[in-house]
């Protein structure tokens, strides 16, 4: 064989060689893809899709939220984000970048005049691929910037909770995040009912180009979002504004810290109004990060009517005499020798405000005189532990009200706790030596109104989830004295607001039934007092309970200077606004 043959079929080994190397590669690779990894192709499938197939998430209409009116109390609203594109802007302007990037700051700054030059500038210069300049901006702007068409520049619209009365109801509402990836609801009515407000989200899938660009070919799939539940709330916008201007101005006026007002429907449990100062906006809910509501002890977020304890004082009076009433220990003519201080063994000494005795003193004139003395003596020498503090549980005191909203259950020493004593039993009958909240002084009110029948307090009366509706029924409670024992207490809370200390809270033409309230701190000045009052309209034929509480005033002190004038006048509104027939001469 000739040296030229054996080099052609050399060179035929070799190209055979690498024809055969080549089969076996590409066969290799066909097993790995299609056995070993794609598993009859599914992966391949993945692969391909993430080139063309984009899936969005279809954001879920919040519900919305309205008073028991129907106007709304919070909705959605599209406001756009604005973006600039740095790095784009930088390639498109090589030959007159500095010019151009003056001009166009310039432009964004007068269109939107709450973005410095500076921090403009700086967005610039940060050569990203996107940033955004400003959040949610307002319609006009976005519809200045759209007619100015600026090079680089976009807008991304974006879906905002939105409150028409600010600041109104804002602690019985709470508020929604408006973060990128957040968007829940806290506190009050949004907090709770979160998972009902937001709906389902859906879901989109389109085709793309390899630029990511959505093309116009339809979709492959496609679930729609679910919209959020609408609520109704038991809540009158027009008296929840007239409770809170009042409350503010009051606040204001007698230079307190705060105050806070519940209005209830006697037969219902309905929450007709409930307010509170300090309160936010909750529009713009950051701003109010560090302010403090409870007296300094929690945000201002928090609804006060439900969470912030307090020592009820004089208030708590009316669960005293209920007790004996009910277990028929006393009547309202029972009688007492009051010298101003009564000694116990077992006990501190009480002693009435001013040391002042009343002599001989029926029970009604316990309520009549503010009588600390009455009290404590109904407390210790006629009902004693066993036969008081059931009756501070009846009346739902140391226990939530289960209301829609984050709340405190209050708290009290009892004889099953270890550090209880007598003291605590004389103290509590008027109102120290026990915290509660506003809501629980003013459901224990509606209880006797109600002849002695608590409801449950409600705020939410409608839930319409897509078509489903729920309407939340007036739902009893428990009852808490016999309606004998509440008809003697309202006669004997009238008398007390007509001759005591509640007079001030007197309604031309009504008759109402109420006691006023004025609590001191242990550790503090004794003028820096919490003044209430708490009571109900027209005492014949109850329809609304009022609580009115206010914290360290300071150019009136006392529940029957403090809050009973406020308490009268925001009766008044409400015979006015339900035109509730006068049940006395005038």
């Amino acid at each position: 064989m000739n040296v030229q043959l054996r080099r052609a079929r050399h060179r035929q080994m070799f190209i055979f060689l690498l024809v055969f190397l080549g089969i076996c590669t590409l066969l290799a690779r066909l097993y790995y893809w299609q056995i070993l990894q794609s598993q009859s192709g599914y992966k391949l499938a993945q692969l391909a899709n993430t080139e063309h197939i984009k899936n969005l998430t279809l954001d879920a209409p919040r519900g919305l939220i309205y008073d028991s009116n129907g106007q709304l109390l919070a909705t959605n609203v599209i406001r756009d984000d604005v973006y600039i594109e740095p790095l784009q802007f930088t390639l498109d302007h090589q030959d007159a970048a500095q010019s151009d990037l003056e001009e166009l700051i310039a432009s964004l700054h007068r269109v939107l005049p709450k973005v410095s030059v500076a921090k403009l500038q700086q967005a610039f210069a940060s050569g990203q691929y996107t940033a955004r300049i400003a959040i949610g901006i307002d319609p006009s702007q976005s519809e200045q910037l759209r007619k100015l068409q600026l090079p680089d520049v976009f807008l991304e619209p974006r879906t905002w909770r939105m409150y028409p009365g600010g600041s109104l109801a804002a602690q019985i509402l709470g508020f929604v995040t408006q973060n990128d990836s957040d968007n829940h609801g806290y506190y009050g009515i949004e907090g709770m009912y979160d998972a009902l407000l937001e709906g389902k989200p859906g879901s989109f899938t389109a085709v793309k180009d390899l630029q990511g660009n959505l093309l116009n070919v339809g979709s492959i799939n496609e679930q729609p979002p679910v919209s959020g539940a609408n609520l109704t709330l038991t809540i009158d916008n027009s008296i929840e504004y007239m409770v809170s201007t009042a409350l503010a101005n009051t606040v204001k006026n007698l230079q307190a810290e705060s105050g806070t007002v519940v209005v209830v429907n006697v037969h219902t449990g309905a929450v007709v109004a409930m307010a509170g100062v300090p309160t936010f906006d909750p529009n713009h809910y950051g701003q109010y990060a560090t302010m403090q509501g409870c007296l300094g002890s929690e945000d201002v977020y928090f609804n006060p009517a439900l969470y912030c304890g307090y020592e009820p004082g004089s208030t708590m009076k009316m669960v005293t005499m209920a007790a004996a009433l009910d277990q028929g220990l006393i009547t309202p003519n029972t009688t007492l020798d009051d010298t101003g201080c009564m000694t116990f063994t077992d006990a501190p000494e009480v002693c009435n405000w001013e040391y002042r005795a009343y002599g001989t003193e029926s029970m009604t004139q316990v309520l009549i005189h503010s009588a600390n003395v009455g009290a404590a003596h109904v407390a210790h020498d006629i009902l004693g532990a066993n036969r008081y503090y059931p009756y501070l549980s009846r009346f739902g005191f140391g226990q939530i009200t289960n209301i829609d909203g984050p709340e405190e259950a209050g708290v009290y020493l009892s004889p099953d706790v270890q550090n209880w004593t007598i003291s605590d039993l004389t103290r509590q009958a008027f109102g120290q030596s026990i915290l509660a909240t506003p809501i629980q002084v003013a459901m224990a009110y509606e209880a006797v109104a109600n002849d002695g029948v608590m409801m449950y307090p409600y705020l939410v009366s409608k839930i319409n989830e897509n078509g489903k509706i729920i309407i939340t029924q007036p739902t009893i409670e428990r009852r808490v004295i016999s309606m004998h024992a509440a008809q003697l207490l309202k006669g004997m809370l009238t008398q007390a607001a007509q001759f005591g200390s509640a007079r001030l809270a007197l309604v031309p033409g009504y008759s109402i039934a109420a006691k006023t309230g004025t609590a001191t701190t242990q550790g503090i000045s004794a003028d820096q007092t919490e003044a209430s009052v708490a009571g109900f309209i027209p005492a014949s034929n109850p329809q609304f309970v009022i609580l009115v509480k206010i914290d360290r005033p300071q150019k009136a002190i006392y529940g029957s200077t403090a809050a009973a004038p406020l308490w009268g006048a925001i009766a008044q509104q409400l015979m006015w606004y339900y035109v509730v027939p006068p049940d006395q001469a005038q």
